[in-house]
């Protein structure tokens, strides 16, 4: 336990994502692959794929994560068969990406049905979304970020998934959805 008694936004993602052997699991804007390695060696043997749009970062993550099956791509237009991940999930990313209903949708059909899909995201006005506001305005990227009332109205209006659970984490926020 992180101090203060609640848990560090590592051990709810991992409490939230509940990772066991045997299971397919995909990383959602991975970035290095840092969790997603984390991630394969909590589950004791899960396959554990990755997806990122930053070509680098893929590079490095093939390098330094070679169990992780690290791909280049975005959510929106997701590689990979129909139904195919036992779970989902994505840390700090979907602010990145350029059309959440479309990557929702994309996230939806790679799930199994009863698959999870956990979101780990920061709040807008926490002092860490501030910060993602402000370098994403010196690099021009065009970011959404939403709170965690906005994100579950969001996903709310028939996207295919019900809520499981949700917590705060001082400034961020999990969510746990559930495909129908």
């Amino acid at each position: 336990m992180a101090t203060g008694g609640k848990p560090s936004d590592w051990e709810a993602l991992l409490g939230y994502l509940a990772p066991s052997p045997g299971e397919r699991i995909l990383d959602v804007g991975a970035g290095d692959c840092k969790i997603a390695a984390r991630v394969l060696e909590a589950s004791k043997g899960a396959e554990v794929y990755a997806i990122d749009p930053n070509e680098k970062k893929i590079a490095a993550a093939k390098r330094d994560h070679p169990s992780v099956k690290s791909s280049v791509g975005v959510a929106e237009g997701l590689p990979f068969p129909d139904s195919h991940f036992s779970k989902a999930y994505s840390t700090l990313a979907l602010h990145h990406f350029a059309d959440l209903d479309k990557a929702l949708a994309e996230i939806g059909r790679v799930l199994k049905q009863g698959g999870y899909y956990v979101v780990l995201e920061v709040e807008p006005h926490s002092l860490g979304g501030m910060f993602f506001r402000f370098f994403g305005r010196l690099m021009s990227e065009k970011m959404q970020i939403m709170t965690q009332d906005q994100f579950l109205a969001r996903v709310g209006s028939g996207k295919g998934f019900g809520v499981g659970r949700s917590m705060r984490l001082g400034g961020r926020y999990l969510v746990q959805l559930t495909r129908n």
